[in-house]
């Protein structure tokens, strides 16, 4: 039978199977080492059930680290460096034979538990892993899933001290979410690269270092916008080594080395009839596809926010359907049939409550995989070339729009929407367009009284005319058809309507005759299937709602029960002192 000897317990030996590999921590290894060693063996034998892979994917590589340690008298596994891990992997290579071993997942397997399972943080790490440096909830991207941040790729040991001090600083101290730490990490190793290649510690460098590496990125083709972002976050790091003493002060007059950029315009050219097609196709999409696209269009809710929805986000009360959108205390108004789609999907998939809803082969969506997802669809049905319509926000532009056309007040919106000011809205919905048009007409009426003003007036007037017979004629057709939709018996679709008469959807809304009409109709066809859609949705969330409740009344059960025991053990020692005290 296997042993271990050395500093182990009792206790931990007896859960070492007899096809444990031999174990001796009382050699020439880092007492440091050791301990790591131990801890993970500890891990290991714990976790890993499987006999054979625990022997040979995690046992025998464990066993050869420590030899390594012992050879190279590296002091710790958590400042293991890439050289240090390219020696671990040749030995590895040779020894282990046969055995498919990664050195590389197992060093990352090595250092995760480490990391995660010490008692303080070690700021010194060569990588620091996000869960746990206690990062608040609203500081972590919802576009996208950073697990680490890693220091490896920096050779230099002052050059990766310097920038663990920094990034210790954005993490305790500033508020920036881990996406922007991750951008300016990356910036600053470029900087750093660009000195080692050199053969340059940072503590050593002066102005013409600096100069030297801007205008080497000036050359680069790169868009000014990124190399003013590089150059920004290169002095912004610097400045912050200064304050510290940690580099000599010297002026960096980064305003001298900025380019000149201009704002991208990111809005997808005739995005609201795009946005038709797709929801014209839509019944064709996966059906997890379907429910997040018809959640960003009838929401406006951030994609980012919309990856992070649970099922029990999506509740009923007071006769409405309800979702909460995640990262904020409030709730916004969903219609029932999209409640209902998304209680079907959960019954369907057997999600729990708790769970995210959506999942991307059981992994968090990112932007970038949505994006993909989306895209291969388009692809696939043969529509929009493959072109990605939820880029940006200008899905929610569309929805203040149809919003703002249906009668709703700029002030509403902005409180359904979450935006901060009305400002964002009037953009969006282009009230200023509306202003300039009312504008222009009071000019019109002003000209009146002046200088050949009669003269202009009977123009606009004429002009006026023409336009009010153009709207009569519009009107008269979007009633007919309309009127034609109703007696055919088939559903009432404004995207249909506009097809058929040529005339755009904004009419459809815009004008108070014809939305009066279509709102009558609409809610003809739809008062029976409204009816019996709330009552699915009514019945489905108690459903729901009850399983919370029980839920709850479990939870509160076994801390009830644990704070009995609790109760018993303080009773006793509580006796016992009572005794003693005697």
């Amino acid at each position: 039978m296997d042993i271990i000897k050395g500093t182990i317990s009792q206790s931990f030996q007896e859960e070492v199977d007899p096809e444990s590999l031999y174990w001796d921590l009382r050699k020439k290894a880092d007492e440091s080492v050791n301990l790591q060693i131990e801890q993970l063996l500890y891990y290991i034998i714990k976790m890993v059930r499987n006999t054979e892979e625990r022997r040979n994917r995690y046992l025998l590589p464990l066993k050869y680290l420590l030899c390594y340690a012992e050879n190279s008298g590296f002091q710790n596994i958590l400042r293991m460096d890439t050289a240090q891990e390219k020696e671990f992997a040749s030995l590895l290579r040779k020894q282990a034979g046969g055995f498919d071993v990664n050195a590389t997942k197992f060093i990352a397997f090595c250092r995760k538990i480490l990391f995660l399972e010490a008692k303080e943080i070690d700021w010194e790490a060569n990588v620091w892993y996000v869960e746990k440096l206690n990062i608040s909830p609203e500081r972590y991207s919802l576009s996208s899933t950073i697990e680490s941040f890693s220091f490896l790729d920096i050779r230099l040991k002052d050059n990766r001290k310097m920038l663990q001090e920094y990034m210790k600083y954005l993490f305790t101290v500033t508020n920036l979410n881990l996406g922007t730490i991750r951008i300016k990490q990356t910036y600053i190793k470029g900087f750093l690269k660009y000195l080692e290649k050199q053969e340059k510690a940072i503590t050593t460098i002066d102005a013409n270092s600096v100069k030297e590496y801007f205008e080497k990125l000036s050359i680069q083709r790169i868009s000014p916008q990124s190399y003013n972002n590089k150059i920004q976050a290169v002095t912004i790091f610097l400045q912050y080594l200064q304050m510290k003493d940690y580099v000599n002060h010297f002026a960096i007059p980064v305003f001298f080395y900025k380019k000149k950029s201009y704002p991208k315009n990111h809005e997808v050219r005739d995005l609201d009839k795009k946005l038709d097609l797709l929801m014209l196709h839509l019944s064709e999409f996966p059906e997890q596809l379907r429910i997040m696209s018809l959640i960003l269009l009838y929401t406006g809710i951030d994609k980012g926010k919309m990856f992070l929805l649970r099922n029990v986000d999506f509740y009923y009360e007071n006769e409405d359907s309800w979702m909460k959108v995640p990262g904020t205390n409030r709730s916004v108004p969903i219609p029932d049939i999209l409640h209902l789609l998304v209680l079907r999907y959960s019954e369907k998939n057997h999600i729990d409550i708790e769970r995210l809803l959506f999942l991307n082969r059981d992994k968090k969506y990112t932007a970038r995989s949505f994006e993909e997802a989306i895209t291969k669809q388009c692809l696939k049905f043969g529509i929009l070339d493959g072109e990605y319509v939820f880029k940006g926000n200008g899905y929610q532009k569309e929805l203040c729009k149809a919003l703002y056309r249906n009668g709703t007040s700029i002030q509403a919106i902005r409180e359904y929407m979450g935006y901060s000011t009305d400002e964002t809205v009037k953009k969006y919905i282009g009230w200023v367009d509306e202003e300039v048009a009312r504008k222009s007409d009071e000019l019109f009426k002003q000209e009146e009284r002046s200088l050949g003003g009669n003269l202009l007036m009977a123009k606009y007037e004429k002009m006026n005319e023409a336009n009010q017979q153009e709207s009569e004629r519009k009107i008269q057709l979007a009633v007919a058809e309309i009127h034609r939709t109703v007696s055919e018996g088939k559903p009432i679709s404004v995207s249909e309507l506009s097809r058929n008469t040529g005339l755009s959807k904004g009419f459809f809304y815009k004008n108070e005759q014809v939305r009066s009409l279509l709102n009558e109709e609409k809610e003809k066809q739809d008062q029976g299937t409204l009816a019996r859609i709330k009552r699915e949705v009514r019945d489905k969330s108690l459903e729901k709602q009850v399983e919370l409740y029980q839920r709850e009344i479990k939870r509160l059960l076994n801390e009830n029960e644990n704070l009995k025991k609790e109760n018993r053990k303080l009773v006793k020692a509580l006796n016992k002192l009572q005794k003693e005290v005697k």
